[in-house]
């Protein structure tokens, strides 16, 4: 049965681990697609991948979105693969320029990618968050096992490319992919980043 990954044990982590963690922020200039190679999900869990879920965001609560894999049986529950938390305090502006008012909500939506990489796409674009207060977005990849840079085998090579993962925004399909200010837990392989506007998402080195 897979492991699931609690956010207080990540807490603990960062307030008294420090040497457990790494600040992946990176260059901060955009590079192409190209140049990049996507982490991706293991061949025989992409069909049990959840694709697409969606919650509202309330301002004034918290609240989150968990996206997980089919339980490996029935009556159990699917590991998460993504967590992405709002805070109450976090809805600033919609996509078209309002402040958002207290109680006012907003629906959130992310796709994974159906080609198996761990990309995911925010919804709705435009959407702007409180830079005081951010959402955080926490992506698991305990699943892949090890290989990473997904040549069907493990080795050195994924190890040193694990250590290049982080995660990268993209205004639009097509555009430049920018790197992200993020924490990365090799331990529980896990990365966890703040949220200040919606684009796509994804986990490369």
């Amino acid at each position: 049965m897979m492991r699931r990954a609690r956010w207080p044990m990540i807490l603990a982590v960062l307030a008294g681990v420090a040497g457990a963690c790494q600040d992946t922020a990176g260059p901060q200039e955009g590079v192409p697609e190209s140049d990049l190679t996507f982490l991706r999900f293991p061949p025989d869990l992409q069909p049990l991948v959840t694709r697409t879920a969606s919650f509202y965001a309330v301002k004034g609560e918290s609240r989150e979105l968990v996206m997980r894999y089919v339980p490996e049986e029935v009556g159990e529950e699917g590991e998460e693969f993504l967590e992405f938390r709002v805070p109450g305090n976090a809805l600033l502006r919609r996509p078209d320029g309002t402040l958002f008012q207290q109680r006012d909500s907003v629906l959130i939506r992310v796709d994974v990618a159906e080609d198996g990489r761990f990309l995911f796409d925010f919804q709705p674009s435009g959407l702007e968050f409180d830079a005081a207060h951010p959402p955080r977005l926490r992506v698991t990849y305990r699943a892949v096992e090890g290989d990473y840079d997904g040549d069907g085998d493990i080795d050195e090579d994924d190890d040193e490319f694990e250590e290049e993962l982080r995660l990268w925004r993209q205004e639009a399909p097509g555009e430049l992919w920018f790197p992200m200010g993020v924490i990365k837990l090799d331990d529980v392989d896990e990365i966890d980043g703040e949220i200040f506007g919606f684009t796509g998402f994804a986990i490369a080195g």
